[in-house]
């Protein structure tokens, strides 16, 4: 990729575009998912609801505004730059009013949406403006697209984990309910009402954002809907931290794009994306929280602990498995704190102030549950034996190592009671088939995505491999993207979600434990690796076994990101299963 006429883009429309979402991509993340409420909200619209594409594009003009203002833009580009930022805005209003307002939206969108991209790429090719920072601009911009795309066509009834139906009282929609009639959490027995146990981070944000909607004339059902908006900007958020993890583990140009495309274009992230209940913003602190922990191996800091301290605790006041990342982090303070033992005082102040922070927002749930009504204080309900997706009577060393070849007949993950051949028991497929489809993305409900649907999960498989493979080289091997501390920080983020999964897996014998949104992590670990591994294979172009193994890197990922879209595409075009 040429950098020669880079600078040419700069003043232009595209250059303050990608320069802006560089600079600031939270506050464009938040900005875009804010303008999808006008999208997302159903037929019936309110008066004040019906403002919110005019509130985002006069916000637009005003950020734009104030970005032009205070940079070295001549005067006369300034006016046309402002005009054209406004300008496409008011266009993608009109164009979404009178094109999109049609039984296929979704499908029309990802498919408008996606010829831009490419139509943005071949222009920045063809006029030699293309540079790697571009194009991970544009597969972060297709990675928000199909996650928006899939809330779109996803309803909170369909695809949910433990959610059950708004007005119901229980699941994570009672829940939520709950704070938001009541102002208050739960004050029972939290056993008693299903899923009530979680910490109540993820259902008081969503409570408020529920209240904020109805306040603003949006009708009940259309914001428990948009509570998706939410989940799709912590999606989008996990895009983003990811991207930084890379960068700060010394990825670069091709091999950070590719690491990125995967998780882009994982569907594991679309699914969550729709998902509303406090999965993904569990797995949004999770890498809030590994982010920060190499920003402050590397500096140590007051801003990065309090950081860490915050995304711990927050995340535990989501869910407690969060839990799992704080070995590896504690492994991090414990080296830095030996190997600067003559300023220890500087790191106990440190940590007394993490724990500060930490402590009482991880734990107060449990702690209060306890105290007041006896509940265990790592309480998770178990179902029972007799339930028809029990497999418990299959013993767990036969769940771990059969891996016959009838069980990739349907890449879908099995449920008799949702019409599959058998109940899935082998974790270690399950784990594959649910990171791809979930539970109910099968041929049986959408016909139309076979071939596809095993064409993504074995690139998914493929790509895993090289992930794995890698780790194991690298972990062991010298090299200079990761010193000896982030080997092991590594190490313990990896295998203490891996052993974790399949311990719950063994605790816990039912199909629906084996679920890789109990394991996210593990996929952003790969997909580090993977980039990784390409990056070293490019650092040597003289060996042609080398330059093959590269190019068969980027065809595997290729085809895996296509497929993905692809798949997720057809189940857009083909409606609810």
């Amino acid at each position: 990729m040429g950098n020669s006429q880079s600078n040419k883009l700069k003043n232009s429309f595209l250059g303050i575009f990608f320069q802006t979402v560089k600079e600031h991509p939270f506050i464009v993340t938040a900005f875009l998912c804010f303008f999808c409420i006008s999208i997302t909200t159903g037929s019936q619209i309110s008066f004040v609801s019906s403002l919110i594409p005019t509130i985002a594009i006069c916000l637009l003009g005003i950020c734009a505004t104030a970005y032009i203002s205070v940079s070295d833009i001549k005067k006369n580009q300034k006016l046309y730059a402002v005009l054209m930022i406004v300008g496409a805005a008011v266009i993608a209003f009109v164009f979404w009013r009178f094109v999109f307002m049609t039984d296929e939206v979704p499908y029309r969108l990802l498919n408008f949406g996606l010829l831009v991209i490419v139509g943005v790429f071949m222009y920045l090719a063809l006029t030699d403006r293309l540079t790697y920072d571009k194009v991970l601009l544009l597969i972060l911009a297709a990675g928000f697209l199909v996650r928006l795309v899939y809330v779109m066509y996803t309803p909170v009834t369909l695809r949910q984990h433990d959610v059950s139906t708004f007005g119901k009282g229980k699941g994570h929609s009672g829940y939520i309910e709950y704070i938001y009639n009541n102002w208050n959490v739960p004050d029972m027995d939290v056993r008693k009402i299903s899923q009530f146990y979680h910490p109540p981070m993820h259902h008081i944000l969503a409570a408020i954002w529920l209240r904020i909607q109805t306040t603003l004339g949006i009708a009940y059902k259309d914001a428990c809907e948009n509570i998706q908006i939410l989940t799709l900007f912590y999606s989008s958020i996990c895009m983003i931290l990811s991207y930084k993890i890379f960068r700060a583990l010394n990825l670069k140009k091709a091999a950070l794009n590719i690491a990125v495309a995967i998780i882009a274009f994982c569907p594991t992230f679309f699914i969550m994306a729709g998902s509303i209940n406090n999965d993904i913003l569990s797995i949004t602190f999770m890498l809030g929280a590994v982010l920060n922990t190499i920003y402050w191996y590397r500096n140590q800091k007051f801003k990065y602990i309090i950081a860490i301290a915050f995304c711990v605790g927050f995340g535990m006041m989501t869910k407690l498995s969060v839990w799992m990342i704080t070995p590896a982090i504690a492994f991090v303070f414990i080296y830095v704190f030996f190997k600067n033992l003559k300023n220890f005082k500087k790191y106990l102040l440190q940590f007394i102030v993490f724990g500060v922070i930490c402590v009482p927002l991880g734990l107060w749930w449990a702690v209060r549950n306890f105290t007041k009504y006896g509940v265990p204080l790592t309480y998770v309900p178990m179902l029972s034996a007799k339930s028809d997706q029990y497999i418990g009577n299959i013993p767990f060393i036969k769940r771990l190592f059969d891996f016959s070849l009838f069980q990739f007949n349907d890449v879908g993950d099995q449920f008799t009671r949702f019409g599959g051949a058998y109940n899935e028991y082998n974790p270690t497929i399950s784990l594959f088939k649910t990171s791809m489809f979930d539970e109910l993305i099968t041929v049986s409900n959408y016909p139309k995505i076979a071939v596809f649907n095993k064409i993504l999960f074995w690139s998914a498989v493929a790509v895993a491999l090289i992930g794995f493979v890698t780790m194991v080289i690298m972990l062991i091997k010298k090299n200079k993207e990761l010193d000896m501390p982030m080997k092991i920080f590594m190490f313990l983020l990896y295998g203490v979600m891996f052993v974790s999964y399949y311990v719950f897996c063994y605790q816990f014998k039912h199909v629906c434990t084996e679920n890789i949104r109990y394991a996210v992590l593990l996929i952003v670990i790969g997909a580090y690796f993977v980039g990784l591994a390409l990056q070293h294979l490019q650092s040597d172009k003289k060996k042609t076994y080398k330059k093959v193994l590269s190019k068969c890197i980027f065809v595997v990922t290729g085809i895996f990101c296509v497929s993905s879209v692809l798949v997720y595409d057809i189940v857009s075009m083909y409606g609810l299963a």
